[in-house]
């Protein structure tokens, strides 16, 4: 029986394109920008290296502006870092899916939680921004815990948060180490959203792959209705 859906939150529920093209301005009034490129120019180059690099780390995102010209007298990695925490405090874009998808999953009787890395007054001031507080059951911050994804444990401790086992859980993220990984170690059910970098390698299979979560509460039956029908050819 599957009894809760849980998610990732960047790039997955929180639209981190849209927000990084918002947050183009303040990089402009922040440090020394090429005025040679647009703003959709910087923009594009700035997603770009978020979906290629942001999984080896924000320094790989700073190293390729730096590559590719976006600052004439480039900052230190150290003021990038804490100019992008600053501007993510500022501008949070959610999908416009997102909302809707959720609240089916509940009128559908599902919990609804989410397990994300990060600090809790920067994930928490995000989910705040993009108006999604309210309709999480569990909310955990690897920042309150001893863990962060993908350590299986995080996965295991927002179970038991919900009341439910690993096995009853389907766990969604763009991730395939941190949430892919991470989820199906701790028993989990998984749902690869593939938005970003379609190239990613995981250790592990998911068990479903899909390019939106439009109609996730579909795709989760689906899972529900498999887990169903093997538990009772192996009886």
């Amino acid at each position: 029986m599957i009894r809760a859906v849980l998610f990732d939150l960047d790039h997955t529920l929180f639209d981190r394109h849209e927000t990084l093209i918002a947050c183009v301005p303040y990089l402009r009034s922040r440090f020394s920008v090429d005025p040679g490129k647009s703003d959709a120019e910087i923009g594009k180059i700035w997603c770009y290296a978020d979906d290629h690099f942001v999984y080896d780390g924000w320094e790989y995102v700073f190293a390729y502006l730096v590559e590719n010209g976006v600052f004439t007298s480039p900052p230190a990695y150290p003021e990038y870092r804490s100019f992008v925490y600053e501007a993510y405090s500022r501008v949070a874009v959610r999908y416009d899916w997102v909302l809707p998808m959720l609240e089916t999953l509940k009128r559908r009787g599902y919990l609804v939680g989410l397990i994300t890395n990060g600090t809790h007054a920067l994930q928490y001031k995000k989910l705040a921004m993009t108006g999604l507080s309210y309709v999480f059951d569990e909310v955990v911050v690897s920042g309150d815990t001893d863990w962060e994804k993908p350590d299986r444990e995080i996965f295991r401790f927002a179970a038991e948060r919900l009341g439910v086992q690993p096995d009853e859980c389907v766990y969604v993220g763009d991730n395939r180490k941190n949430d892919v990984d991470g989820a199906k170690g701790a028993g989990m059910y998984t749902v690869w959203l593939r938005s970003t970098n379609p190239n990613q390698s995981g250790k592990t299979k998911p068990d479903k792959t899909v390019d939106t979560l439009k109609n996730l509460p579909d795709v989760v039956k689906k899972i529900k209705l498999e887990k169903f029908y093997h538990v009772k050819k192996t009886e």
